[in-house]
């Protein structure tokens, strides 16, 4: 790509490696049992670390806020640091604190995951603490106190501000205009606007609604033992009323069927560059063609550089992938039509093998000499439990990896890349649109 198109640096090329080179899966082997309500409960014994993650996901994250309230489930899941079971705030910062603990709240499309790291030792506290605020939050509770719930509020608020950027914008008005009505069109934080009409009882119908045991799990990482924890986790979370989850009934996407180009002028003086974004959505993937996406994946980062890739296959189907940029006027039709000539070429042509064994490389160099911590693998458990795959499939990835061919990859180019494609040029002034039409009709949407 030309080098005037500014993004962030591009990743160094990987040598190319043979298959029998990549390195072996770092899950351990995971113990699972499952509690009468359905919860099940993985761990991960790591004799000799010295300490232990604990994370209880929920399968269920900024998909199902309600409408007009983005935001709504992470709100929810921040609002359990207010406490729960007996415990008000400033027990739980004491209990965290006394425990030498930290506490995360990680909210994305498909998960809400709460997690505590600390020592070892302290795994049974850890593990109460847990149970307290995910069974029993006394911000699920409708009639608890504004005052309570303005803080979390409010903080909600100031990072969705926070997060108001040029490039965020361009991101909003591709996904908008891909989606519509489906709940993919939001982002995740949410606006100042829609979290500001979030109440209370908004909290507690999301709690109540979605926050199931037998629509989670419990994942212990760690220096401990099954048979340590079994019967703390058992009093934790044998309380925790299981229901049945709410469905996704939600209106479908109206992606394009040919290409698509969407211009919306810059107000104000100019600033001399515009965000571009370029995509569509993806094939749904299958466990066979997990291990081909991955390479298909960095395949697109290596022909597409400096571009930045976003993909990602959620729960639902309709995923959408994307490419983001930032050109000037002057060159953003040339900077498109070499994008757009990138990936007619992967679309048509089969990639050659020298270009597959190097993909396969990077592919592998996120887990080479590299020892994830328990907190980075209770993080990763999580989201095999989330979409539903088996750590012991997954511990022979990088060998399915080492498997794909040129034409397992080609496949899956013409799949994605023979669908329609949407591209938003968010900047600029009116005049551009004259150099964009060479790609076809420009619909303007005014800021």
């Amino acid at each position: 790509m030309p080098g005037n198109l500014v993004t962030n640096s591009a990743q160094a090329q990987q040598a190319p490696l043979k298959p029998e080179s990549l390195p072996d899966n770092d899950l351990p082997p995971v113990q699972r049992d499952t509690l009468l309500t359905g919860l099940p409960i993985l761990v991960a014994e790591r004799p000799g670390s010295t300490s232990v993650a604990v994370a209880v996901v929920i399968k269920v994250g900024a998909t199902f806020d309600r409408v007009g309230k983005a935001g709504l489930a992470r709100l929810t899941a921040e609002c359990i640091r207010g406490g729960g079971g007996g415990y008000d705030a400033e027990r739980v910062r004491l209990e965290l604190e006394e425990a030498e603990a930290q506490l995360e709240v990680d909210v994305d499309w498909d998960q809400t995951c709460i997690l505590v790291t600390g020592p070892a030792r302290q795994a049974a506290t850890l593990i109460d603490l847990l149970g307290r605020l995910v069974t029993t939050p006394d911000l699920a509770r409708r009639d608890v106190a504004e005052a309570r719930f303005k803080p979390f509020q409010e903080a909600a608020i100031a990072a969705a501000r926070a997060a108001q950027t040029e490039e965020a914008a361009a991101d909003a008005l591709f996904f908008q205009t891909l989606y519509d009505a489906h709940p993919y069109h939001h982002n995740l934080l949410g606006t100042p606007e829609s979290i500001a009409a979030i109440t209370p009882a908004d909290v507690a119908d999301f709690y109540r609604r979605h926050w199931l045991p037998n629509n989670a799990a419990v994942i212990i990482v760690g220096d401990i033992t099954a048979s340590q924890v079994r019967g703390v986790t058992r009093r934790a979370f044998g309380g925790w009323a299981k229901g049945k989850p709410a469905p996704a009934t939600f209106l479908p996407p109206n992606p394009p069927d040919q290409l698509r180009l969407v211009h919306q002028p810059q107000t104000g003086p100019s600033g001399g560059q515009v965000q571009v974004r370029l995509g569509g959505i993806l094939p749904e993937a299958t466990a066979e063609t997990r291990a081909t996406w991955l390479v298909l994946t960095e395949l697109l980062k290596r022909r597409c550089q400096p571009w930045q890739l976003t993909l990602s296959h959620r729960r639902l189907p309709d995923s959408p992938w994307m490419l983001s940029g930032v050109c000037t006027p002057e060159t953003a039709p040339a900077q498109i039509e070499r994008l757009l000539q990138l990936l007619s070429e992967l679309r048509d042509t089969p990639p050659g093998e020298a270009d597959v064994r190097a993909a396969q490389a990077a592919v592998a160099s996120a887990s080479r000499d590299r020892v994830p911590n328990n907190r980075e693998l209770a993080q990763r458990l999580a989201r095999l439990e989330t979409y539903g795959r088996s750590p012991t499939a997954e511990a022979d990835i990088l060998n399915r990896v080492a498997a794909v061919t040129p034409a397992d990859c080609h496949a899956l180019a013409r799949e994605m890349l023979g669908r329609g494609r949407l591209i938003i040029v968010s900047g600029g002034t009116a005049s551009l649109q004259a150099t964009l039409a060479k790609f076809g009709t420009v619909e303007t949407i005014q800021p």
